[in-house]
């Protein structure tokens, strides 16, 4: 049987680039997202058999998610700040943990890392539910995969 993994114990851990976060998990996490695309660049030529053809070219990759707001929370704090920076300092370091940060798991669990800049970061309040908060950001260098 493949496996299979729960998202229950999922966790982001964020560091900004001024270190005033050292690896830290964003409290309130409901659920997140690692999107990774790849460009396709088109090398059709005149006189082919009328079908397209194509060649891989750059890839990224986008993190987002969605969690319940809490104002004393340093991290979710700390997004909303990189939402104001420019040039390098706005650079953040992350580690997504879908299926939880346990070494002793079987299977292994795994982590995604890598540099991202937060592109948004939006706080919701409904008369019905609770004030949550979405926060989004673009992927800059490799996304790396590992087990953990």
């Amino acid at each position: 049987m493949a496996n299979v993994y729960s998202g229950h114990d999922g966790a982001i851990k964020l560091a900004d680039s001024g270190d005033s976060l050292s690896s830290t998990a964003i409290g309130n996490l409901r659920n997140f997202t690692v999107e990774q695309t790849q460009d396709t660049i088109e090398t059709t030529s005149m006189g082919t058999s009328g079908m397209r053809t194509y060649q891989p070219g750059l890839s990224t990759f986008t993190i987002s998610g969605d969690v319940y707001f809490d104002g004393s929370d340093a991290v979710q704090a700390k997004l909303d700040e990189l939402m104001s920076k420019t040039g390098q300092e706005s650079l953040a370091t992350f580690e997504c943990y879908p299926s939880g940060t346990g070494t002793s798991e079987s299977p292994a669990n795994f982590k995604l890392s890598g540099s991202c800049i937060i592109t948004s970061f939006s706080i919701t309040s409904s008369v019905d539910g609770l004030v949550e908060a979405s926060f989004a950001a673009q992927g800059s260098g490799a996304l790396t995969v590992a087990a953990i």
